[in-house]
């Protein structure tokens, strides 16, 4: 099954194609999150969730404000983002593993992985790697 592309997030969130722009995607299984600039000028960053249905088809679950850096949880999923160097490497834990995300050439990064029950169990940056 194919994985969500970054004109699909600006797609299926409904944003304007005209000015919106991905800014990172990440999937992991039946869930995947963009982070999109929604208006194209850096002010307004929106975490988008999606979820794959039994079609293979991904249907957007939730949309939030993102701001520059952070972290979330939904029932869904959790999230964790944010900015460095151009394709660098950012180190993550989350449940005790340490994973590792490359940034986009504009330095955008975005980690996500199914939730558990606890919303408390959120991924943190251990490190931006170059």
């Amino acid at each position: 099954m194919d994985e969500l592309t970054a004109d699909a997030a600006i797609t299926l969130g409904g944003w304007d194609a005209r000015c919106a722009v991905t800014l990172a995607v990440a999937s992991a299984g039946d869930i995947a999150a963009a982070l999109v600039n929604t208006n194209g000028d850096g002010a307004v960053i929106e975490l988008d969730q999606y979820e794959r249905d039994a079609a293979g088809h991904w249907n957007e679950i939730g949309s939030g404000s993102a701001g520059d850096a952070g972290s979330s949880w939904s029932p869904r999923l959790t999230a964790a983002w944010g900015r460095t160097d151009s394709l660098a490497s950012v180190e993550i834990e989350y449940l005790g593993s340490r994973r590792r995300v490359i940034a986009s050439a504009a330095g955008w990064w975005l980690f996500i992985a199914p939730a558990t029950p606890n919303h408390r169990a959120l991924p943190s940056v251990i490190a931006p790697l170059s």
